[in-house]
């Protein structure tokens, strides 16, 4: 059985794009045969409704953030980035290797904690804003005064130099745009800041939802696939012929144009990923896509958008990347199906299982696979394949 979705259009320009797209992430589901509708079931819809629901009204002025630092705008590492134990729960900005820029408040709020460390997010300060939303800043040098004395006269206090606190909102009240600290080069990593939007549940919020974060990135260049992997799922499954993962690079034919040079035989149920990256015009590092959908034979089967993350899920980095294909060397591969377990909110509420192509439910044949990817700019790349179904290859 394949499902369909109404396909949304691609992002005709970042901020006025992504607005649309936030009010519109749900999507609907059209299955062809509704006993076979996994929706149906009170329990998985519970489950779905459970991941999605804390999304349903961001209660933001999505127009009242803006950019955190003078330093650039040039992003090392997007939102829901590969992390070893996690995915990446904000944006990096570069400061070209170098400390010292100053670090603005995104919009009027307090300071509501002080977090120091000698590891992770070295020194941070988070910011509480009137509707409950947190942003935050890592990896800072040293604070503007007073925070920066108050902080120093904690830790000479507790003789220890991490720090943990909660303030009230009376003490370090800021406006948008205020100086609050300069960037640095403390905890893992070099100088670079690292910036997040929470949530009111502390949920982490891709930065680039915001008009005025998105608008400051220059990007023309569409994401590049690399490779695409074909996993089997069930026991009984094959690829090629065999029952093990069989990974192909695929062949461009134009900026924005792939192809898998040979046609694949696929029996059971299968699972595809891919490896695909991404830069801005002014970019030097790669990041993944914004956005996949993925269609056989013109019906789309699953879509997928990185737009924002329950905290308590944030773990879940192998649910999204195929951890097997990265311990292999191959790279990092971003699924396109759903596994069971997996609670990540970047679904659109499409249910577990969800994107696997189970081949009893294809007449025997050549089916066509195609997998587009979108970067933040809507900026989009194709990549299409040919799989075949109880029959043998012969080309």
């Amino acid at each position: 059985m394949v499902r369909t979705l109404n396909r949304q259009q691609p992002l005709l320009a970042i901020s006025i794009g992504l607005l649309c797209f936030l009010t519109s992430f749900s999507g609907t589901t059209t299955p062809r045969d509704p006993k076979n509708n996994p929706l149906t079931n009170h329990s998985v819809v519970s489950r779905v409704e459970e991941i999605y629901a804390p999304f349903d009204t961001l209660r933001t002025d999505l127009r009242d953030y803006i950019w955190p630092t003078n330093a650039s705008t040039v992003i090392t590492s997007s939102f829901a980035d590969y992390r070893r134990t996690h995915l990446h729960e904000g944006i990096d900005i570069s400061t070209n290797s170098q400390k010292g820029y100053p670090v603005y408040a995104a919009r009027e709020g307090y300071v509501s904690r002080i977090f120091i460390s000698r590891r992770g997010y070295g020194k941070m300060l988070s910011v509480r804003h009137r509707d409950g939303f947190v942003t935050m800043y890592a990896h800072l040098q040293r604070f503007k005064d007073p925070i920066e004395s108050y902080a120093k006269q904690l830790q000479k206090q507790s003789r220890k130099y991490a720090l943990e606190v909660d303030l009230d909102s009376s003490m370090f009240p800021v406006s948008k745009g205020d100086l609050i600290a300069h960037t640095g080069d403390t905890g893992i990593g070099s100088a670079h800041l690292h910036f997040e939007v929470r949530d009111s549940s502390f949920n982490p919020i891709n930065p680039f939802l915001l008009p005025q974060i998105s608008s400051a990135i220059s990007d023309l260049i569409p994401p590049v696939f690399h490779m695409i992997a074909f996993t089997p799922i069930s026991g009984t499954s094959k690829i090629q012929g065999r029952h093990r993962v069989w990974v192909e690079d695929v062949k461009s034919e134009g900026p924005e144009s792939y192809i898998v040079p040979q046609p694949v035989k696929l029996s059971g149920s299968v699972g595809i990923s891919v490896r695909v990256t991404d830069q801005s015009d002014v970019l030097k590092y790669r990041t993944g896509p914004y956005r996949f959908e993925m269609y056989v034979d013109g019906q789309l089967l699953f879509s997928s958008a990185k737009k924002f993350l329950l905290e308590s899920e944030a773990h879940q980095v192998a649910a999204y990347y195929d951890k097997g294909l990265l311990r292999s060397q191959k790279g990092r591969f971003e699924k396109l199906y759903i596994e069971s377990g997996n609670r990540l909110s970047f679904y659109n509420r499409l249910p577990e299982g969800a994107g696997s192509i189970d081949a009893s439910e294809f007449e025997p044949g050549d089916h066509e696979l195609k997998v587009v990817a979108w970067d933040l700019a809507g900026n989009e790349s194709t990549l299409t394949a040919i799989f075949v179904i109880g029959k043998s290859i012969a080309r």
